[in-house]
């Protein structure tokens, strides 16, 4: 693609969904409604159908977007649903380790968990650690591939066709990071209304969600390199808007939100470094 069908291909995504964010807020208003789903659902397609409109007319855009699935994707995939889960449980240690609160789904004990919340298939109730882990791994991973499904309609834009893109302008660490905070503006309506960060939407939008953003950029841009499409990064996605959003949010803090926020963003800086290491490594000859 030419650095002029690049631009336009950004600013049409931005044009739509800032257009649809802002639709919501005006109909809507609280965009952690129930009501507001269907606007934000439709938001998260927007990259995926402009990309397809790119994709049919330009002959460039159709080589270059990264679709196609391959055997690599199969590890792939567990590493997908695994991040995310860790960061979240990491998350929960920490708060229940410094006394910030604790969770309303699990109660930890040296032999087991007890859960008491939570859409877990395995079921609830008193169970032994290997029980539990396997409870989380067969709910994380049926959770991020249904969650992957609407993830989709993001990284078939963000990971399939703009990252390839940037990269190849920009080179691999820095394309990444600035589709990281392509990708975190592109939510800047949403955030600055309250959305995720109701308690500080500044802060939120303009800072702590695209650290965050960057970071993930990392692990979602090292599975797309490794496996050579988007559809690992859909599932880690999913993961994140699924089983990583559900266990951090059922904390009981007795601190403000922004002990959680920032304590997210840290565990998810730490993983966007280590793929960061190991992005750089790939790039390097």
């Amino acid at each position: 693609m030419s650095r002029r069908k690049l631009a336009a291909y950004v600013a049409l995504i931005y044009l739509l969904s800032w257009g649809v964010q802002l639709g919501a807020i005006a109909t809507v208003g609280d965009l952690e409604s129930p009501d507001a789903a269907p606007w934000l659902l439709a938001t998260m397609f927007v990259p995926a159908l402009v990309t397809l409109a790119f994709v049919r007319l330009d002959q460039s855009a159709r080589k270059a977007f990264a679709w196609k699935p391959s055997w690599r994707m199969a590890p792939l995939m567990l590493v997908a649903v695994l991040v995310p889960t860790l960061i979240a449980f990491g998350v929960v240690a920490a708060v229940e380790a410094a006394a910030w609160g604790r969770s309303r789904w699990f109660d930890f004990g040296q032999t087991g968990v007890t859960i008491s919340g939570g859409p877990w298939l395995l079921g609830k109730g008193a169970q032994a650690w290997p029980l539990f882990l396997a409870n989380v791994a067969a709910t994380g991973a049926a959770f991020a591939v249904m969650n992957g499904l609407v993830a989709m309609g993001e990284e078939a834009g963000w990971r399939g066709l703009l990252q390839g893109q940037l990269i190849a302008r920009l080179g691999t660490v820095r394309g990444i990071a600035l589709l990281g905070l392509i990708w975190s503006f592109w939510h800047l309506p949403s955030l600055l209304a309250g959305y995720n960060f109701p308690q500080h939407p500044v802060l939120g939008a303009l800072v702590i969600f695209p650290i965050e953003l960057v970071a993930v950029s990392f692990f979602l841009g090292w599975l797309t390199l490794k496996s050579g499409s988007f559809w690992a990064a859909a599932v880690a996605h999913g993961a994140g808007n699924s089983i990583e959003e559900g266990v951090v949010s059922n904390l009981h803090l007795t601190v403000s939100q922004l002990h959680e926020d920032l304590l997210r963003m840290g565990f998810t800086v730490l993983v966007g470094l280590v793929f960061w290491a190991l992005v750089r490594r790939r790039a390097t000859p």
